[in-house]
């Protein structure tokens, strides 16, 4: 019975220590994104108007960790705010998609960067109530606290279940559809100190 309380008094002593460490490491920080220099771009081929969809607004969170490399990302989005510069054609889009509001995000699973800033990104793209693998290659820029990612990647709609866009059985929408993005952002003052 003593024996066992001599085992006790470590593990407890070991669970103090860690609340401690864990009270003393630096909070999660995030960057607050500048939205007048970041965008998410669609690009669109078609057999008769070809076309540029704008994401106008979106929610991105991106924790770095203690050393400012980014740990992770999400983007959310709603397909009602993917604009393309014809009130109808979003509409049809939206029909498309099986009307309603459609979501979509993209989940960061994997950074891997050299050091000049160039890598590979990878992660969960969901959609349409599919969720699909997608890699890509990215650019990470930081220089004076500010912190600029660029990329682009080109995915098959259809993966996430959807069929090919015809309209009057004459006009498609091409299954391949690029989407570019750049996010810039810092942390914000108190954070950075």
């Amino acid at each position: 019975m003593k024996l066992s309380r001599w085992l006790l008094v470590p593990a407890l002593l070991g669970a103090a220590l860690v609340r401690v460490s864990a009270a003393d490491a630096p909070a999660e920080r995030a960057l607050k994104l500048d939205r007048s220099k970041s965008y998410v771009d669609v690009d669109v081929k078609a057999t008769i108007d070809s076309f540029t969809g704008h994401l106008d607004r979106y929610e991105l969170a991106v924790p770095l960790d203690a050393n400012g490399k980014i740990k992770d990302a999400l983007l959310k989005f709603k397909f009602t705010d993917l604009r393309t510069g014809k009130p109808d054609r979003d509409a049809e889009m939206i029909k498309w998609l099986g009307g309603g509001e459609p979501e979509g995000s993209f989940d960061l699973g994997l950074l891997a960067l050299a050091p000049d800033g160039q890598g590979q990104a990878s992660g969960k793209l969901t959609f349409h109530g599919q969720t699909q693998l997608v890699e890509f290659p990215v650019l990470v820029k930081a220089q004076d606290g500010v912190y600029t990612v660029t990329g682009k990647t080109t995915i098959d709609y259809r993966n996430w279940g959807l069929k090919k866009f015809r309209k009057f059985g004459l006009a498609t929408v091409d299954p391949e559809v690029t989407i570019r993005f750049q996010f810039v952002g810092a942390l914000p003052a108190a954070a950075a100190e």
